[in-house]
């Protein structure tokens, strides 16, 4: 399928998002886009294979996310602009895939955002799998983004991209990883005690700016995509998602909690 242009989706929301990358909105892209749409939120969609439109007015938006958007998709005058728009109060969100953060080819290390995202990024590839899990817990569990989530059960994730928080007290979310080993039939669990920074939020200038090392669709989400006991179905366009109820309400409280 070609990729489509530029997508607009208004509903007269007093928030507007643009939201560039995974794919396209028939494919990974849908996960967050069909949230965003089932919040209220008005929206501009690129598809990771499209460049960045000359036409996009950047102050337009209340928040911009670029989430698996390839960097040679965006040239350094854009994105000093999105740099600048975030210290002048606006709100910038990357989530993680192989075109995010460093990435594997190096994407915005060395780049106009790496000042103004709350972390350190890696001078090289930066991708990290993990077979057996990594569970996701708070490490402010009175943080908006946290509230009136099951952290009694928490979901598991199944890659992220490796970078160090700026300001450690700015981390929210950590992950540690699942240790299985079985011998004579018997399963034997342990999790390591090594925390792996998940989600940074900080200010920047008058602005926020967060990173959240995982993706929101699959691989990397895992088991995290289904968080909850119950399920939720969201039609959007022409397709739909069907979710838990815990990974719908860590999206809307992280959208929220960046105005």
């Amino acid at each position: 399928m070609e990729p489509l242009a530029l997508r607009r989706f208004i509903q007269g929301s007093e928030k507007n998002i643009l939201f560039c990358g995974d794919d396209d909105i028939d494919m990974a892209a849908i996960y967050l886009a069909a949230i965003i749409h089932a919040e209220g939120y008005d929206m501009d969609y690129v598809p990771s294979a499209l460049p960045f439109p000359q036409s996009i007015t950047i102050s337009a938006y209340d928040l911009i996310i670029l989430s698996d958007y390839p960097r040679e998709q965006i040239n350094d005058e854009r994105l000093k602009e999105i740099a600048d728009f975030t210290k002048q109060g606006g709100s910038l969100l990357m989530i993680g895939g192989w075109e995010s953060f460093t990435g594997l080819n190096i994407e915005y290390k060395n780049s106009p955002l790496e000042d103004v995202l709350p972390v350190k990024l890696n001078e090289y590839d930066d991708r990290r799998n993990y077979d057996q899990g990594i569970a996701v817990t708070p490490l402010d569990i009175h943080h908006p983004i946290c509230k009136d989530l099951d952290w009694m059960r928490p979901a598991v994730i199944g890659g992220y991209n490796e970078f160090e928080p700026k300001d450690k007290n700015a981390c929210i979310l950590c992950g540690r990883k699942i240790e299985i080993s079985a011998m004579n039939g018997i399963l034997s669990t342990e999790v390591n005690k090594e925390e792996i920074p998940l989600l940074v939020m900080d200010q920047i200038g008058e602005g926020k700016t967060a990173a959240l090392a995982f993706d929101l669709a699959p691989h990397w989400v895992g088991g995290f995509v289904d968080w909850g006991t119950d399920r939720k179905h969201i039609d959007f366009e022409t397709g739909f998602i069907e979710v838990g109820n815990m990974y719908y309400k860590f999206v809307a409280n992280l959208l929220k909690s960046m105005f």
